[in-house]
This record gives C-alpha cells, structure tokens and sequence, in this order.
C-alpha cells in the first residue's frame, strides 16, 4: 500500500425480499510516504587525515523528519553504532580517521515512528608505515660507503620509493635522486662530503597517494 485510505463495511439485511443496508464505522490506514533521501561518496584519504564533508539530501515523509547518523568499522554489512551528538541532516566526520570507517544516516518520521535507513557510504584509510633504513657511518674521503640495511614498507596500497640526500643535515633541505627508486640503495663510491640519506615511502589506493 502507498496510498492513505480509509475503509467501511457494509452490512446488508435480506428479508422478504427487502434489502436494508448499513455502513459500520470507518477506520484509517495511515500510510507514512518516508523518502530517505541519499548521502554520498565513498572516498579515500591518509591515515589521520580529514574526510571531506558528505553530499546529502535531506529525507522526506509525513511527519517531522529526525536523523541519527551512524558508523561501522566492519564495512557497510557490519553492526553499526549511533554517533553522539550526530543528528543532523548533514555530518562532518572529524579530522584525524585512522581506521577505515562505513558511515549511514537512520532517518525517522514522527508519524507512527517510521525509521529508514540511507545507503551506506565508505571512508577508506589508506595506511602506510614507512619501514626503516639504517645505520649512521663514518668513511674517508672518496670511500664507498656500505650498503644501508632497510625494512621495507607496508601499506594498503601500491608502495614505491623515492630516495633523498642532504648535505645540510638530516634537518636540512632533501632532494631526489635520479632513478633512486627501490626499497634500498647503494651510495655510489667516490662520495666527498657528508651527506644524510632519507627514503621516502608513498602507498597509493584509488588515486589517493600517502606519503611518509
């Protein structure tokens, strides 16, 4: 039924070949049209980062419309829980998301407490620990340094490498080296100057590059 609509019964009495009828009383069936509207989209960002705002349309229905947004870490077919304090049309999810997160809005109508639920939308995390290389060494001027033990890095999406030196210090101005793109790196031997090596791991997910 999508149609408010009120019904009767008629009650008819057949004697002698009299027909006498009656109406009973009328009752109602409310129907609630509640339109739940839409949130979007699904979206990638760095471990801590900022989601951007979402998309809404608001829900539309009979009575008075109240939302409550709610979140999930185990994915849009997970258990949900209700965010305090979220019961606009709109939410903003804080800065500083670390685990990837499924997010929906429960919209309810006042009238005979209708509540649906919205689409489910997706705040993707894309984790990165960069791994580390090591260690400090002293060689003589011209040497050939030893080569840099390193961990590699881990991610949720595709890792490359981008190696760095500085003759300014580890807090100094760093810039690439040409073709310095794998997981370790051999300083050329000849080397004259002290000079600071740095590795810079970037994990790429849906055209979302995190850096560290």
């Amino acid at each position: 039924m999508t149609v408010t609509t009120s019904y009767r019964r008629v009650a008819t009495s057949t004697l002698n070949g009299v027909a006498c009828s009656a109406n009973s009383n009328c009752i109602t069936v409310t129907v609630n049209d509640l339109t739940p509207g839409s949130i979007a989209a699904d979206q990638t960002i760095c471990s801590g980062g900022d989601p951007a705002g979402f998309t809404s349309v608001a829900a539309t229905g009979s009575g008075t419309i109240t939302y409550q947004w709610q979140s999930s870490t185990t994915g849009c077919n997970g258990t949900f829980s209700n965010i305090a304090g979220a019961t606009l049309a709109t939410y903003d999810v804080p800065s500083g998301l670390t685990v990837t997160t499924s997010y929906r809005r429960v919209a309810t109508s006042t009238l005979n407490g209708v509540a649906v639920q919205l689409n489910c939308i997706t705040v993707t995390v894309n984790n990165l620990t960069p791994g580390s290389i090591a260690a400090d060494q002293t060689i003589c001027s011209g040497g050939d340094p030893a080569g840099f033990t390193s961990v590699a890095a881990t991610g949720s999406g595709t890792i490359t490498y981008q190696w760095q030196s500085s003759t300014t210090g580890c807090n100094g101005t760093f810039s690439n080296i040409a073709g310095a793109t794998l997981a370790t790196y051999d300083v050329p031997s000849g080397l004259t100057v002290t000079t600071s090596y740095r590795r810079v791991a970037t994990s790429t997910l849906n055209g979302v590059a995190c850096s560290a």
